[in-house]
């Protein structure tokens, strides 16, 4: 299978303020929503599904109530992901998956730059979230374009010749019409 880009077009000043907002009913929504796909993943990682243990769901928990982190920094970049398809839309991801980073800061983010963009694939995904929780040593590498970010660089991209470069030009376009931001993931 490998490892990829997954982007989400998302409102961040909403993503950001669910975050510690205390909104237990959209918590209980996130987690009955991807309720597979959560227990799933702990069970691929090794986590437990047993309610209040170091898993997906805890930290699920810990970023919408606001509760002190104290879990591994994966188990926040994978509920943080659960947050951010919750609130966005996926978009199509089909140059980038599969993909190797170091084609996307070697190659696509120096065809950004001539076509003088300031986003980079790289702050895509290793940018870091627009939350504070403890980092993923590993994966998945979070990171995102702001709204602001988008919006500058939608124009430019619409010149864009390569199908990598159209597809980020269709991400832009898909958010900044509604004012959305993109964020990030791989893994």
């Amino acid at each position: 299978m490998g490892y990829g880009v997954m982007a989400y077009a998302v409102d961040i000043d909403k993503l950001v303020a669910l975050c510690g907002s205390g909104d237990d009913r959209t918590r209980r929504a996130v987690s009955g929503r991807f309720r597979d796909r959560i227990q799933r993943l702990n069970d691929d990682l090794g986590w437990s599904n047993e309610r209040g243990e170091p898993s997906v769901f805890t930290a699920i928990n810990h970023l919408v109530l606001g509760e002190q982190p104290t879990l591994d920094g994966a188990m926040y970049g994978y509920a943080f992901k659960f947050l951010v398809e919750f609130s966005g839309r996926f978009l199509d991801n089909r140059p980038f998956y599969p993909c190797r980073s170091h084609y996307l800061s070697d190659t696509i983010d120096p065809e950004l730059a001539a076509l003088g963009a300031g986003i980079r694939m790289s702050g895509l995904i290793f940018g870091g979230a627009p939350v504070a929780f403890p980092s993923p040593d590993d994966f998945p590498a979070i990171g995102h374009w702001t709204a602001a970010q988008v919006a500058a660089d939608a124009e430019r991209l619409r010149e864009a010749s390569t199908i990598e470069l159209k597809t980020i030009s269709g991400w832009l376009d898909e958010a900044a019409a509604t004012g959305r931001g993109v964020v990030g993931f791989y893994h």
